[in-house]
């Protein structure tokens, strides 16, 4: 797979893609009133269909801060979704699609792309060669943090049962082996998105939730997106979300099926009962 630097007409580059969404009540608004809120978006043009943000660094890392943030900009974002937003990624991919194919190319920006269940572990944040290959002017977020916070924030990730699920995912016992896979794959996915992003300029930023200021994004965003610092809020640290919410938001377990597939198997359905009606 060859990615191509596509040509945007310069007309197109004056304007922020989130001009006409980028609005004041956005930043009062609750956080769980923003997907309501913030307007669908809008990918009529190259520029817009070619430049996405990703963010590309593990969860508990601040990815939920980075999407309520993008949402108060009026940027629509996708944020885990149950882990179709993963499932639908790494179908596409496998079968040679677009990452973005079906129902999962409504948004501008993606976040806390992972599926994890007892079966299989999905960590979209490793297709950042592919999203690239496809959406080549995008921006993508390498958030980060130190390596020992971020296990111990996952080993405490709802209550204990995320690294159970993970653990199972990898077929290794629930014993904490799981933390030494999670390190390895730490610092090689560091080191394997910055020698890729090495040789382009403003396409990475590498983005320490605990010690870098807001206004490195609002900056590295700046050239296509209207952003301000005061919306950068931290929010779902692990000590504050509760496990039962944890539980009931938990992954989809599902055959593997891009997005847009199963609605299609559905209408099919439906149309035979019709037929024999």
């Amino acid at each position: 797979m060859t990615g191509i630097l596509l040509h945007v007409p310069p007309d197109e580059l004056r304007r922020p893609l989130n001009a006409d969404t980028f609005l004041p009540e956005l930043s009062e608004a609750p956080s769980d009133d923003l997907s309501k809120l913030v307007p669908s978006a809008r990918l009529d043009s190259l520029r817009a269909k070619t430049t996405r943000i990703f963010q590309i660094g593990y969860n508990k890392c601040g990815t939920r801060s980075l999407y309520r943030f993008l949402q108060r900009s009026g940027i629509a974002s996708a944020h885990f979704n149950r882990g179709l937003l993963a499932d639908a990624m790494a179908e596409n991919i496998k079968a040679g699609r677009k990452p973005l194919t079906g129902n999962v190319d409504r948004y501008v920006a993606y976040t806390d792309v992972q599926h994890i269940t007892r079966d299989r572990a999905i960590e979209g944040v490793h297709f950042f060669r592919e999203l690239y290959a496809y959406y080549p002017n995008s921006y993508f977020i390498l958030n980060t943090r130190d390596k020992e916070g971020w296990l111990r924030s996952r080993l405490n990730h709802g209550a204990g049962a995320y690294v159970r699920r993970y653990s199972r995912a990898l077929g290794l016992p629930e014993d904490g082996s799981v933390l030494k896979v999670w390190a390895e794959e730490w610092d090689r996915h560091h080191a394997d998105v910055q020698a890729f992003f090495a040789d382009k300029p403003g396409r990475l930023l590498v983005f320490d939730i605990k010690n870098d200021s807001p206004q490195t994004v609002v900056d590295f965003l700046a050239p296509d997106f209207l952003t301000r610092v005061e919306d950068f809020r931290h929010e779902g640290d692990t000590a504050t979300v509760d496990a039962n919410s944890y539980r009931i938001n938990k992954p989809v377990v599902r055959t593997h099926l891009a997005a847009g597939e199963a609605g299609g198997r559905r209408r099919k359905r439906r149309k035979r009962k019709e037929q024999a009606a």
